[in-house]
């Protein structure tokens, strides 16, 4: 309604940022669902019980879907948005599908080294592992680049989502609503000290399949 066709221009831009963050939450909803499928159908093949009880499973999709949320009004960076873009679902196919069996491979580490803690200290464990590791790969996801390259921070909604999402996953396993309702144990510093390292080696190996994915892909 306003005699300015520069919203024109803006409606443009809107629509390009749209585009780019609801792919970015189908390429990380995706690979996170994917790797999830992944490692609990093997798991149950080798373990004799469920490595997670259905209720901690729909706690950790609570908690690592609900930063995702504001994916929406994330920031996009100049370049992205320069040219238009098409909807491409092989690329968001593929990359979901590494980026799921990267997630895998880290989640029978986890299971490799919590699994002589007892069953309660392993559901405890790799519940904070997959929160963790799904969070981390929003902010990979958001971006071609190294995510700590990125021209442009998250915005203030994702990160105080992402905060508040990590700090209830850390916090629940010390209270009796996660102990008694959830079936959590208090974590050890050791033990959290050896999640954060699960954490970083799958933030660096996603980081590698993402740059190589990008730099081969039209090969």
């Amino acid at each position: 309604l306003k005699k300015d066709l520069k919203v024109i221009t803006d409606g443009i831009e809107m629509g390009r940022k749209t585009y780019i963050n609801v792919t970015n939450y189908i390429k990380a909803t995706l690979s996170s669902n994917f790797g999830n499928f992944y490692t609990m159908a093997f798991a149950t093949l080798i373990m004799d019980s469920l490595p997670m009880l259905p209720t901690q499973i729909l706690l950790l999709n609570l908690l690592s879907d609900f930063p995702m949320v504001s994916i929406a009004s994330d920031n996009v960076e100049k370049e992205e948005i320069r040219n238009p873009q098409s909807y491409n679902t092989k690329e968001s196919l593929i990359l979901a599908s590494l980026l799921g069996i990267v997630s895998t491979l880290f989640d029978f580490v986890a299971l490799g080294i919590f699994s002589r803690l007892g069953m309660e200290k392993l559901r405890t464990c790799w519940f904070i592992t997959s929160v963790a590791t799904e969070l981390s790969l929003i902010y990979i996801i958001r971006t071609k680049k190294p995510f700590f390259k990125a021209k442009l921070a998250p915005s203030i909604h994702l990160t105080a989502l992402s905060i508040l999402a990590l700090g209830a996953t850390l916090a629940l396993p010390f209270t009796k609503l996660g102990q008694e309702v959830f079936f959590f144990v208090s974590p050890t510093t050791y033990n959290l000290l050896l999640i954060l390292g699960i954490v970083l080696g799958y933030i660096l190996t996603t980081e590698l399949v993402k740059s190589l994915y990008f730099r081969y892909k039209n090969f």
